[in-house]
């Protein structure tokens, strides 16, 4: 969670021995304890959810009650049709060839995401935010934090720095040349002699396993699986909207989730045109693929962070 004040607790009789967790279930310090949809099997699990305390997103509070509308397997049934292979990444040849440019040439913006890539280390990554830079001299960003308190770094530390703007992925090699303390915690970052960039394509889609609902026309959200994402849009798995209500191409809708980023759990609720419908072989399912439209800049933000961290795993 983006804070604590989003949670809201969970009573233990909320919660019962073979039925699936109707919400994602979280301790105090917002670390997902279970997810959505996971049946409690044993009493003693139960015991141990209790023991660590019980708190759910108090965004979800007025979804809808996914006892009475059950929670899609949709990665099983994709995979049925799909002969158990996941969507692939596209190759470089297809999403652009990679060019090296100057720092000048970047046109981030200040408070947009970094990555820090250990050198020493390159499975540790931490997301950072651009404070500003100080020309021909260190670019400033903020502390990386780890388990919510702020990590010490040492000064000469080495990083392969990643981040995403627009249609772009940049990385370049840094050194932390002064940890500093005050006014509040930043770090100092050597200016490098060259960035390399690579042109992301709009479409070029990420596979996720994100878990949310999607509401269309007007009609309830229906529980949802989104299989894979882009800047640009979603391909996901959800019910056929109910009774005699169609979905038609063009609709408008939401699609809303809690996308996982650098150990944040922070809400996303993404403005979206229907384009496709596709039969997957089950009759309580279907394919949806989905274009974002005017996105927020707050959530354009969280989604290109969700995004390049989900690519950057996959390299």
């Amino acid at each position: 969670m983006s804070s604590s004040t989003s949670l809201v607790p969970v009573r233990a009789s909320e919660l019962m021995l073979g039925k699936a967790a109707p919400w994602p279930i979280y301790n105090e310090a917002g670390k997902l304890l279970l997810a959505r949809g996971t049946v409690i099997e044993t009493q003693d699990q139960l015991e141990g959810l209790v023991e660590n305390g019980l708190y759910r997103n108090a965004n979800w509070v007025s979804e809808p009650d996914t006892e009475s509308v059950p929670l899609p397997k949709a990665r099983d049934v994709l995979r049925k049709k799909l002969g158990d292979k996941k969507p692939l990444r596209p190759p470089a040849s297809v999403r652009g060839t990679e060019s090296v440019i100057t720092i000048d040439e970047v046109r981030w913006q200040i408070g947009d995401t970094l990555w820090l890539q250990f050198a020493d280390d390159a499975s540790q990554r931490y997301a950072v935010n651009l404070v500003g830079s100080l020309p021909n001299r260190s670019i400033l960003v903020t502390a990386p934090v780890k388990e919510g308190k702020q990590l010490f770094v040492r000064d000469g530390q080495s990083f392969v720095v990643r981040a995403l703007a627009g249609k772009r992925a940049y990385a370049f090699g840094a050194q932390l040349i002064k940890y500093q303390q005050t006014p509040f915690v930043y770090m100092h970052l050597s200016i490098p002699r060259e960035v390399r960039s690579t042109v992301i394509r709009q479409d070029a889609r990420v596979p996720v396993g994100a878990e949310g609902f999607l509401a269309l026309g007007g009609a309830s959200p229906l529980p949802a699986s989104v299989i894979d994402l882009s800047m640009g849009g979603a391909s996901l798995v959800a019910p056929p909207l109910p009774g005699k209500v169609a979905a038609q191409k063009g609709a408008t809708g939401q699609l809303r989730f809690v996308a996982s980023v650098a150990d944040q759990q922070l809400s996303l609720d993404l403005p979206l045109v229907l384009r496709t419908v596709e039969a997957i072989g089950d009759p309580n399912y279907l394919k949806y693929g989905v274009e974002f439209a005017g996105l927020p800049a707050r959530d354009r933000l969280v989604l290109s962070a969700y995004v390049y961290q989900e690519l950057s795993v996959q390299e």
